[in-house]
């Protein structure tokens, strides 16, 4: 024999050994004519005891199978028999053909698999309880491969995205940026996060639904998946339904708006309150430092309105409160004026961009549509209508100042107004009303 391949042959008989693996021949009338000493351990026969006998009493083989096989063949079978008891064995058998490629018998490889049977079991186990998740659970699961097409998917996302099947998702759906997100710069953001980072991408957006223009929010959460050998093979991810979420967040924004323009209304006159005329005042000051453009303040006080409410009684009182200020928002026009409540009987008219020519037209249009009301008012000593007195304040506003300097114009004038004998406007003059930062 050729040493090279008798030591090949060696090498082969250790390494069988080595690992444990039980080495069998048999002729063709399946009379075992060699058995290694790991067959011996494995089937508790000694070569002695084997011999000469036939393979079938300690392994149940397929005399037919095995005749006709022509190349290796595996099989587990948990019927295997040992001297003291029956174990799970994997057999490999292959064909011993002779230099005339004819057969003359048998080879036989088995390895006793009884330890691992457990943690098989446990882990087919296992692999059912995955599939089960992934078939059933409530939230859209898939895998997109580099080329962005949907390689798999559950039949949850399938339903999240309007299309009748899995097979459907996977057929049809072969760009998923495009396919997939509602809106196209959500999209440009995800890919660009999940790219650029090792962590798990976490993404809310609207999904497309297949053949129409409507969507559903769902909040995604997708990470890379890479290959044995370390390249991106795509990614992961999955999809919840987020639709009530939004829908309750969206309720609860409208419900914040409603309550945050009722906090900024009174609630007698239905104009702006003192809250919102603070919040006002304060961003229109700080715009026109910016702008460098006049603003205007006109203070209105209703006169001798105390006397009027001891004669007429607080429910005349207060109706006569509501149409005074309807008309003083009648009377300022343009949308970026702003008229509120100031006090109990005080009104204010916030004028952007007006200099003083044009307050003064404003707040006479306005002492003359209370006066047009005709309100009786038989205790007042200037009209026998209720009437309104008027300060204004004019000024360009200046870097470092406050806009209550406009307010103390605007009071100091309207305290004019009433000395000077009420139901008339006064503007505001350093000279007679002295400085504003009093």
């Amino acid at each position: 024999m050729d040493i090279k391949l008798f030591d090949r042959i060696l090498a082969l008989g250790n390494l069988i050994g080595q690992a444990r693996l039980g080495y069998m021949e048999t002729n063709l009338d399946f009379q075992v004519t060699s058995w290694n000493t790991g067959a011996a351990q494995i089937f508790g026969y000694s070569e002695d005891d084997i011999i000469g006998c036939r393979l079938d009493m300690c392994i149940p083989i397929n005399k037919e199978e095995i005749t006709c096989a022509r190349q290796a063949v595996v099989i587990s079978d948990g019927g295997i028999t040992k001297k003291t008891k029956s174990f799970t064995c994997e057999i490999f058998y292959s064909p011993i053909v002779n230099q005339q490629n004819k057969t003359c018998g048998h080879a036989i490889l088995a390895k006793d698999i009884s330890e691992q049977m457990p943690y098989q079991n446990k882990l087919q186990q296992q692999i059912v309880h995955l599939e089960d998740i992934y078939r059933y659970a409530p939230i859209g699961i898939f895998h997109v491969n580099p080329e962005g097409s949907i390689t798999e998917a559950n039949s949850e996302f399938a339903w999240m995205l309007g299309y009748e099947s899995t097979d459907m998702i996977v057929n049809q759906i072969t760009d998923f940026a495009t396919q997939v997100f509602f809106d196209p710069h959500r999209a440009e953001e995800f890919m660009t996060s999940l790219f650029e980072t090792e962590k798990v991408a976490k993404f809310r957006c609207r999904l497309k639904r297949k053949g129409t223009l409507s969507y559903m929010w769902a909040l995604c959460f997708a990470k890379i998946s890479y290959t044995k050998s370390g390249s991106i093979n795509g990614f992961n991810g999955y999809a919840v339904d987020i639709r009530d979420t939004v829908k309750a967040e969206q309720n609860f924004k409208k419900a914040n708006e409603k309550l945050t323009a009722l906090s900024v209304m009174d609630g007698l006159t239905q104009i702006p309150n003192r809250r919102k005329f603070d919040e006002c005042l304060g961003n229109e000051w700080n715009r026109h430092i910016r702008e460098k453009k006049a603003l205007s303040l006109i203070l209105c006080d209703l006169d001798f309105f105390k006397n009027f409410n001891d004669t007429y009684g607080h429910q005349a009182g207060d109706d006569c409160l509501k149409k005074v200020a309807a008309a003083i928002d009648k009377s300022v026009c343009r949308s970026s004026d702003v008229v509120t409540r100031y006090g109990g009987e005080e009104f204010s008219a916030i004028l952007p961009g007006t200099g003083r020519q044009g307050a003064e037209l404003i707040a006479e249009r306005i002492r003359t549509a209370i006066q047009n009301l005709h309100i009786a008012h038989k205790t007042s000593t200037v009209s026998k209508f209720v009437s309104l007195s008027l300060g204004i304040g004019t000024c360009i506003p200046e870097q470092g100042s406050s806009s209550d300097m406009i307010i103390t114009m605007s009071d100091k004038a309207l305290y004019r107004s009433k000395a000077n004998g009420r139901n008339q406007h006064c503007v505001y003059d350093p000279a007679r009303d002295g400085p504003a930062s009093e």
